[in-house]
């Protein structure tokens, strides 16, 4: 392999996508396929790679990224193409067995605000690959949520006004991992058949592994809490002597239980709840209460629509909320619970009221 091939690769607009996770779905499986071919390919693609993520690029303005796509397409499927790469020509057929891809392709965007992402990976082969050198995050703001499906079957809902990192490209060692900050709903697939490595959601507070389960993780500024529909999971929390590392227990959870954590905190707090609706409705853009208290109707609110919340009445604080509403908007929810709890719920600049509003 030539120096000039990776050069022309490192150069190449398409392949340049590729490598940042911005191409079109037909590019981003196309580089993939043709990656996968041979391990001349990769080995070219790694190199290349490295000098994409290692400067920034000026692309070329008021280019159709389309039409710029299929005619690279076109000229990699003739003869030329192999006489300005060195390479074989991609084929969208082979099967992949060495390669973590990672590719974010918006698929919807609908009035509710909800975003779906495609993020596919495959196993990795025993050889050796070179060390993750690009993180991205996919965010989301208050009212928005957004929804990342995995090529195994896996999805992830990440809630409003939080994130979710993950390594960006291919290159990838053998654990799947994501940083999250915030709330999702993870719906992870089987791993039981011991050729692919668990799922590891990682917070401020500890690591949550799982091996394919249905489960909400809410990882907040003070704490993080899990909450287990099917499936097990294994949390460790982080030390609180040294936030760095990791207590040498697990701790293992069962369906219909909550899990709460911190790395304040010397051990992992585990206990049955019989409605995990009340942590999981968000998903359905609903709110379910299921005898709850209003600090947890309040932190809801906060959460989903970033406002401030004011208590006017204390009195409501000793009661217990049960009941399913909608969440649309702020206008309707107020008008909702104030049917719902016979007490004035207002909204007003920016902030609720519960309670006449002084």
């Amino acid at each position: 392999m030539q120096d000039s091939s990776t050069e022309q690769l490192a150069n190449n607009l398409s392949f340049i996508r590729w490598v940042k996770g911005t191409g079109s779905t037909r590019e981003m499986k196309t580089w993939d396929n043709w990656i996968k071919e041979s391990p001349r390919n990769k080995k070219l693609a790694e190199e290349a790679q490295e000098k994409i993520l290692g400067m920034d690029f000026v692309h070329a303005n008021n280019q159709d990224i389309g039409e710029e796509w299929d005619e690279l397409e076109e000229r990699i499927n003739k003869n030329n193409a192999i006489e300005n790469f060195g390479i074989t020509p991609p084929s969208r057929d082979s099967k992949s067995h060495w390669i973590f891809k990672v590719a974010a392709a918006i698929l919807v965007a609908a009035v509710t605000g909800i975003t779906t992402y495609l993020i596919q990976e495959t196993t990795t082969s025993p050889q050796k690959e070179p060390a993750q050198i690009e993180w991205k995050t996919i965010e989301t703001e208050y009212q928005q949520q957004k929804t990342i499906a995995l090529s195994d079957g896996s999805t992830i809902r990440l809630n409003a006004n939080s994130s979710i990192t993950y390594p960006a490209g291919w290159v990838r060692g053998n654990v799947t991992e994501v940083y999250l900050e915030g709330e999702a709903y993870f719906d992870i697939a089987s791993r039981e058949n011991g050729k692919e490595p668990p799922f590891k959601v990682i917070t401020d507070d500890g690591v949550i592994e799982v091996m394919g389960t249905k489960f909400v993780v809410a990882s907040g500024e003070k704490d993080t809490r899990v909450g287990l529909e099917e499936g097990k999971v294994s949390i460790q929390r982080r030390t609180k002597s040294d936030k760095s590392s990791l207590a040498s227990d697990k701790h293992l959870m069962e369906p219909n239980e909550l899990a709460h954590f911190s790395n304040e905190m010397s051990t992992v707090e585990i206990k049955p709840h019989p409605n995990l609706e009340v942590f999981t409705s968000w998903i359905d853009n609903q709110l379910t209460l299921d005898s709850s208290p209003l600090s947890y109707l309040i932190y809801r609110i906060e959460r989903t629509f970033g406002v401030e919340v004011v208590v006017n009445n204390k009195e409501l604080y000793t009661r217990k909320l049960t009941g399913t509403i909608k969440l649309k908007d702020l206008e309707h929810l107020t008008q909702s619970l104030s049917e719902v709890m016979g007490e004035q719920v207002s909204l007003s600049e920016g902030t609720v009221f519960f309670g006449n509003k002084h």
